[in-house]
């Protein structure tokens, strides 16, 4: 389920004229998509005029764009999609004895904004990684 959301999150991109390929440095242009649907968010007093994306509409971004983060963490680090060993209703990504959960990771770049960048997320389980590696 997790690699037709991936799929879609390439088909949308397409839409927004950004090629998404599972490559590693593919992860620049997610931090910019989801950056522009944080900026969309409304903010402040801007709340009370513009509700802006429903929480369903989140969630399901953050689905589709943490199915893409997900692929290239399987595709370049490793693991496999499961139900969590947590939630028995939750898709986790597993790596070794670890529980990714990439959707929660885009939410909350979506929320958040830069400072949860995917990109950086990343690139700390791929230190990770290859720290246990050594």
């Amino acid at each position: 389920m997790m690699k037709a959301y991936a799929e879609d999150a390439v088909e949308f991109a397409d839409q927004m004229d950004v090629k998404l390929d599972y490559t590693e440095t593919s992860l620049k242009d997610l931090d910019l998509i989801l950056q522009k649907f944080h900026d969309e968010l409304p903010k402040g007093w801007r709340k009370i005029f513009n509700r802006g994306p429903s929480e369903e509409q989140i969630a399901y971004m953050a689905k589709m764009w943490g199915g893409y983060l997900g692929e290239i963490i399987v595709r370049h680090l490793g693991g496999e999609w499961k139900a969590s060993e947590m939630d028995d209703d939750t898709i986790a990504l597993q790596i070794g004895e670890a529980e990714l959960y990439p959707p929660s990771r885009v939410y909350r770049r979506i929320m958040n904004g830069a400072e949860d960048s995917v990109e950086d997320y990343y690139k700390i389980l791929k230190l990770e990684q290859d720290s246990i590696r050594l």
